[in-house]
C-alpha cells in the first residue's frame, strides 16, 4: 500500500464549497466564526489563525464578486441537509475522486454520464462517504423504484424531495447556470490564489513529513475510529480541504473502478500547531456536550436498534438493511450521524465498510453520566 500527499487542491470541490458556504451563512460560516472564537482562546498562533483570516477572506470575496448572483446561488447551492446536499449535487452528480475536472471541463463531464450511470450515482448520493452496499455496484441496474425507496429515506420535506427528484430528471435544463456559478467562484479562487496557495504548500510539507515521522493512518484510526487501509491493497491520498478547513472527511471507491485509491481529506486547519487528535482533549464543556448528542442520538428508535444490533458483531450496510429491513439509504444515513460523533467504528474489508461500536467511548459517556446522576 502507498500512502500519497496530495499537493493541489480538487477545484470543484471547493468551488461547490464555496458557493455552498455564500448560499448558507449561517451555516458553514458561522461554524467557522465559532470554532475560531473557541481556538483563540487557548492557543496563541499567528500562523493558524493566518488560515482562518484566509478562508475567511476568500468568502468575503466570493460574497463580493457574486453579489448579483445570489438568488441563484441560493436556488442552486442551499443545503438541504447536514450533509450539504444541493440541487447542484443532483445535477452535477460529481465524485471528489475525479480531482482533473475543472469548471471549464464540467459541462462535457456531466454530459459524458450514461443514463445508468446517473442513476448510480443519484441514489448513492448520500452513500459516498459510506459506500458499502454490496447489493448495488456500479454495474447494477439501479430502478427508479430504488430512486424512489432513496428520496423516500431522505429526511427532508415533500417539497424538497419533490425538487430534488426534478432537477435530477430536467438536469440539462440546470447545468447551463450551474456550470456559469462554478465558474465565477473558480474566478473568486484565482483572484485569491496568492493567499491561499502557500496554504497549500504548507500542507502538504507538513502531511509529508507527519506521514515520514508517525503512523498517520494509526492515529485517524485512532481519533476517528475509521480504518480504511489494514488489510487493503490501495492506495491513500490524503488531500486538503481548503474551504471547510475545520473538516475531516474520507471516500472509497470500488476496487474494480479506478481511481486504484481511498483516501482521506483533512482541513488545513490542522498543522503545526493542532494535530489530529485536539478535537477529543478532554474538557469538563466537551464531556457535557457528549453526554447531551449521545443521550439524543440514543432517543432514536432506529440509531438505538442499529447500536444493538452491531454491538457483539460488525456488521456492513447492506447486511444490517436486512437484519432490520430497512434500505441501506436509511443505514447509511443514521451511521453518518453516529460515526461523526464516535459512537461506531469503521473499518474497511475486502471493500466492505464494517461497523462496530466504540465501546471505549460508550463506556466512558455512561461513566460520566453515572457520575453526574448516581
Amino acid at each position: 500500500m502507498e500512502l500519497k500527499i496530495s499537493d493541489h487542491i480538487n477545484y470543484i470541490s471547493e468551488e461547490m464549497n464555496l458557493l455552498i458556504s455564500l448560499a448558507d451563512p449561517e451555516g458553514y460560516p458561522a461554524v467557522l466564526a465559532q470554532c475560531r472564537r473557541k481556538l483563540e482562546k487557548t492557543i496563541d498562533s499567528p500562523a493558524l489563525f493566518h488560515r482562518f483570516d484566509v478562508v475567511e477572506n476568500i468568502i468575503k470575496e466570493g460574497r463580493r464578486m457574486l453579489k448579483k448572483d445570489m438568488d441563484l446561488i441560493k436556488k442552486y447551492f442551499r443545503p438541504y441537509s447536514n450533509d450539504y446536499l444541493c440541487l447542484a449535487n443532483v445535477v452535477l452528480l460529481f465524485t471528489r475522486w475525479d480531482w482533473e475536472e475543472t469548471a471549464d471541463t464540467l459541462e462535457a463531464y456531466v454530459r459524458r454520464q450514461t443514463p445508468q450511470e446517473r442513476n448510480y450515482r443519484f441514489i448513492s448520493l448520500n452513500l459516498e462517504q459510506f459506500n458499502d452496499d454490496s447489493d448495488i455496484s456500479f454495474d447494477h441496474t439501479v430502478t427508479m423504484k430504488q430512486i424512489s425507496s432513496w428520496l423516500d429515506d431522505c429526511p427532508l420535506s415533500p417539497e424538497d424531495k419533490w425538487q430534488l427528484f426534478s432537477a435530477f430528471i430536467q438536469w440539462d435544463k440546470h447545468i447551463g447556470p450551474i456550470v456559469q456559478l462554478m465558474k465565477k467562484a473558480e474566478k473568486v479562487l484565482e483572484k485569491t490564489k496568492e493567499q491561499w496557495l502557500p496554504l497549500i504548500h504548507d500542507f502538504y510539507t507538513y502531511w509529508s513529513r507527519q506521514c515520514r515521522e508517525k503512523d498517520v493512518l494509526g492515529d485517524i484510526r485512532t481519533f476517528f475510529h475509521i480504518d480504511l487501509h489494514t488489510g487493503s491493497d490501495k492506495s491513500i491520498l490524503i488531500a486538503p480541504n481548503m474551504i471547510f478547513m475545520n473538516a475531516i472527511t474520507f471516500s472509497v471507491t470500488e476496487d474494480n473502478r479506478p481511481p486504484a485509491y481511498d483516501y482521506y481529506s483533512i482541513g488545513i486547519l490542522y498543522g503545526e500547531e493542532l494535530y489530529l487528535d485536539f478535537n477529543i482533549k478532554a474538557s469538563s464543556e466537551k464531556e457535557m456536550s457528549d453526554n447531551l448528542q449521545f443521550l439524543k442520538l440514543l432517543s432514536d428508535k432506529s440509531k438505538l436498534e442499529i447500536m444493538m444490533s452491531i454491538k457483539d458483531e460488525p456488521a456492513y450496510g447492506a447486511q444490517l438493511a436486512r437484519k432490520m429491513n430497512l434500505t441501506t439509504a436509511t443505514i447509511s444515513y443514521h451511521m453518518g450521524a453516529l460515526i461523526q460523533n464516535g459512537l461506531v467504528s469503521l473499518k474497511k474489508v475486502n471493500n466492505r465498510l464494517y461497523y462496530s461500536v466504540n465501546r471505549d467511548k460508550v463506556k466512558n459517556i455512561l461513566s460520566n453520566l453515572e457520575d453526574l446522576l448516581l
